[in-house]
């Protein structure tokens, strides 16, 4: 079975990697491939796997005899111009040169499209292999080098809202089909935007923001107020992902969500829709310190502190579900916080970007504003949660992060630096140092689910 990516990060790899845009020049050769293991590794790390391949099977530079066929079995659109397919080769017993056929019809037309040799692989080190077809138009994925029993081709060059026919074929060293696939049908779509905010902080407007959707020329804002969902903002340029809605009353609920759009010829394309959010106006009720000198940030007004609240309020809302994990519960907190906050490279005296505030309402902080801002979303969910700062030991003494327990046993956690339920062998590893009096001892090694890092921009 192939797991395809369905995830925020899809562009990253899709404008890092597969097709540059206009003016730009595609890598080649070892360069392009180094970016590419770079890409993926990224990616693994943000949404665990890109691709989940298995199986096995040794690939030969020419093929042999061969029987049985290789079968497609299921595809999808990995962006506005790309579309992968798995192709099972469990029965096929001979290895070597693939040809992949493109066309506009079911039946005739077909053209190769490009052809990838059995032989020439690149690992990255989450054992993900890839290799290029000779022409660029297609990217091979297997867990092994070479084409073993399941692998997945991608066609990089696909035009988006068109249909297309696909097959494959082994050949010979004389060019010759030795087997041949049957033909699947697939087309490329506008991917799906997914809210990644939606709250009001204020109790008198809603702040919405999603992810961008490759190729999207805009978007379409759809709200629910209680009476049905309706048509409300059409945003024009694909490039704008956020929005306020000032057209709401104090002390209500309303739902929304959104979908991408984009021409394509004389054809309007639109995407899915995302998945609805919600946001309250209603005065926040979440447990926390929410009282002036709060740990959340000491010198916060009331006024400020309410809004941290309503904005710990919206994501408790959206993002925390019944019967959720402490586990969960805490990754959901770490992703929420690193999707909807940036660091504020002015400084720290700028935004209250040393506090929940600069982090949870205005979207911009600094290490202590996230590890304040997570400890508020923590002590709103029921993850037991520290505010910690470095000593003069550490080779960063103003760096701050947090401690989260799991289970018996806890962890560090640095929302702004990247790192997830990482232990003290790690953390001291980078070269980090606190004060232990008043805390409880850190766990020496990484949790078995977390461990991980990727430093935000």
């Amino acid at each position: 079975m192939v797991l395809f990516l369905v995830a925020d990060g899809r562009e990253v790899l899709q404008d890092r990697l597969f097709m540059p845009e206009k003016g730009e020049t595609a890598m080649k050769g070892k360069n392009r491939k180094k970016v590419f293991g770079r890409v993926v590794t990224a990616l693994v790390l943000a949404v665990s796997m890109l691709i989940g391949i298995m199986a096995s099977g040794i690939g030969e530079a020419t093929a042999s005899a061969a029987t049985g066929k290789p079968k497609l079995i299921r595809w999808e659109s990995m962006g506005a111009n790309q579309i992968a397919f798995e192709a099972d080769l469990t029965n096929v017993t001979g290895y070597g040169t693939w040809v992949v056929y493109r066309s506009l019809s079911a039946k005739t037309g077909f053209k190769k499209l490009d052809t990838v040799q059995g032989n020439s692989w690149t690992s990255n080190s989450y054992n993900m292999w890839y290799t290029f077809g000779d022409k660029d138009r297609v990217v091979c994925f297997s867990q092994t080098s070479d084409i073993g029993n399941d692998v997945v081709f991608m066609d990089r060059v696909a035009v988006l809202g068109r249909k297309y026919y696909y097959k494959i074929a082994l050949v010979g060293i004389d060019g010759k089909a030795i087997a041949t696939s049957n033909v699947i049908a697939c087309r490329t779509k506008l991917p799906k935007p997914e809210l990644t905010k939606c709250t009001s902080t204020d109790g008198r407007t809603v702040k919405l923001s999603w992810n961008k959707s490759d190729k999207a020329q805009g978007y379409i804002i759809f709200k629910n107020d209680g009476k049905g969902w309706k048509r409300f903002k059409k945003i024009t340029k694909g490039s704008v992902t956020k929005y306020t809605d000032k057209n709401v009353k104090t002390g209500r609920n309303y739902r929304y969500r959104v979908r991408a759009y984009s021409k394509s010829g004389s054809k309007v394309i639109y995407s899915e829709y995302s998945t609805a959010m919600t946001a309250t106006l209603k005065n926040p009720t979440v447990k926390g310190q929410y009282s002036v000198g709060s740990v959340y940030g000491p010198y916060l007004n009331a006024q400020e502190l309410v809004q941290v609240r309503r904005a710990v309020q919206n994501f408790k809302i959206n993002y925390i579900k019944s019967g959720m994990t402490e586990y969960e519960k805490a990754l959901a907190a770490f992703n929420y916080i690193r999707n909807n906050c940036s660091y504020a490279r002015r400084g720290w005296q700028y935004n209250n970007a040393n506090t929940a505030w600069g982090a949870l309402v205005y979207g911009e902080a600094q290490c202590s504003g996230f590890a304040r801002g997570y400890k508020a979303l923590c002590d709103a969910i029921g993850v037991k949660c520290y505010y910690v700062h470095a000593n003069g030991k550490a080779i960063n003494p103003s760096h701050q992060w947090n401690m989260v327990k799991m289970g018996s046993k806890w962890y560090v956690t640095d929302a702004q630096g990247g790192f997830f339920l990482v232990g003290s062998y790690t953390w001291k590893g980078m070269g980090m140092a606190w004060d232990t009096a008043g805390l409880p001892t850190c766990s020496k090694k990484d949790h078995s689910k977390g461990g991980f890092a990727g430093i935000i921009n």
